[in-house]
Order: structure tokens, then sequence, then C-alpha cells
């Protein structure tokens, strides 16, 4: 369906609440797989 009706509402995007941990989440999640894939070296293979 590419062809614009005219017949769609428009609704204004409410203003998300995003709180500090969603900002810092995806920060800190390279840092969180590295240090469990640190521990489960560490646990397996002895390093």
């Amino acid at each position: 369906m590419t062809k614009n009706l005219g017949n769609a509402r428009h609704t204004p995007a409410k203003a998300q609440q995003v709180s500090a941990l969603g900002k810092v989440a995806p920060a800190l999640f390279p840092l969180v797989v590295a240090a469990l894939g640190y521990m489960i070296g560490r646990q397996f293979f002895g390093i």
C-alpha cells in the first residue's frame, strides 16, 4: 500500500520518559559482555 488515501489520523508522538538506566545501559552493554567473557574464560580455560 503506497497510495496515501488521506484518511490516516495524525497523532503527535508523546515525549518518552527515558530513565537514567535506559540512557546508560547501551554504553555499559559491551563492558558487561567483556566482563562475562573474562569470567567464563577464566573459569573454563584457566586464563
